[in-house]
């Protein structure tokens, strides 16, 4: 009887005691994410930035652990930005602290220097962070029906589906490799010299290679890339997808900014039918008479040898270039 009544306690016993430790181990998580979240906000503002978290609520016992952050708001110290929402829940992977992941559960208000305020909305807007002894693996941003609204532009940036995920690029020190997809586009305004290929990209997929990606950490109020471009900051564009207007192609490219902040690099795109293409951005309103006829005699050219085109697009003290010819200038990007 003693010997069947042990065997009949002991897989209660047994769940009891690891019940017990999961309720330990659960809580001794929740306690080390809040700990670290609150040191992190200290150093951050030690450092000269504003970090805040007004309230931090716990969920998610037993099978999962979420920190609901209530008010919070974060402004680099030399960013120029600021970051506010009313809610935003991270959460943690208990058989893995290294990964997290941040979920805005509240609209995003992002401020600049200028005033200028937008707002971010999705119905999904999921970003993670996985580390690997405290350095960089994997980060990514994934959202669905994203859209970004400056009440004081016209127009609003509507996304149905984006995805970029970045990591470290063995290859090369100090380089990371973004892969970005975007998926139904709505342009806020028409780009300028491309006007005629309208506000709606079907589709913009790229694999870029960011190098000195960790000077973008470094942004200089009024001057956010700077720190960024002196470091020797440039991006390679191993392969760019884009399915807008009459463009369909997939090239490479490689770019970055001048010391006038204005972009510079190129573009080759192969393109299989390149009269429509030639033709819309001589149509631009912004295109120079000049530029328009030889865009007209060469799209008619095309027209009649049914030939295919690399098209070259290319940036360069401050003058917008295609084929060779000169398109329009180039203001500073910010």
């Amino acid at each position: 009887m003693k010997r069947g009544y042990f065997w009949l306690a002991a897989p209660w016993a047994l769940f009891l005691v690891l019940a017990l430790g999961w309720v330990i181990y659960w809580n001794i998580v929740a306690n080390t994410a809040e700990q670290r979240l609150n040191a992190w906000l200290a150093d951050q503002q030690q450092q000269g930035a504003s970090a805040r978290v007004e309230r931090i609520v716990r969920h998610g016992f037993p099978a999962l652990l979420r920190l609901e952050l209530r008010n919070a708001s974060y402004a680099p110290a030399r960013g120029g930005w600021r970051a506010e929402t009313e809610r935003i829940d991270l959460h943690l992977n208990l058989l893995n602290t290294e990964h997290v992941t941040l979920e805005a559960s509240a609209p995003i208000a992002i401020s600049r220097a200028s005033g200028a305020v937008t707002t971010v909305t999705a119905d999904t807007l999921i970003a993670t962070l996985r580390t690997e002894r405290g350095n960089l693996a994997t980060a990514g941003v994934e959202a669905d029906n994203l859209a970004l609204d400056d009440p004081a532009e016209d127009g609003v940036l509507r996304v149905r589906k984006l995805v970029l995920n970045v990591r470290p690029d063995a290859r090369t020190t100090g380089a990371y490799q973004a892969a970005f997809d975007a998926q139904a586009l709505a342009l806020p305004r028409p780009v300028r010299s491309f006007e005629a290929f309208g506000q709606d990209v079907a589709a913009l997929r790229a694999a870029i290679v960011v190098h000195q990606g960790a000077a973008l950490l470094n942004a200089a109020p009024g001057d956010p890339l700077g720190p960024w471009r002196d470091a020797g900051g440039r991006l390679t564009f191993d392969a760019i997808v884009l399915n807008w207007g009459p463009l369909e192609t997939t090239g490479t490219g490689e770019g970055g900014l001048d010391e006038s902040r204005r972009l510079e690099g190129s573009l080759v795109l192969p393109i299989e039918r390149p009269a429509p293409v030639l033709t819309a951005i001589a149509n631009g309103p912004n295109v120079n008479r000049n530029a328009r006829t030889a865009l007209n005699l060469l799209a008619a050219s095309y027209v009649v040898s049914g030939d295919d085109i690399n098209l070259d697009i290319d940036a360069r003290d401050g003058w917008l270039r295609l084929e060779g010819l000169t398109v329009r200038p180039l203001p500073p990007v910010y």
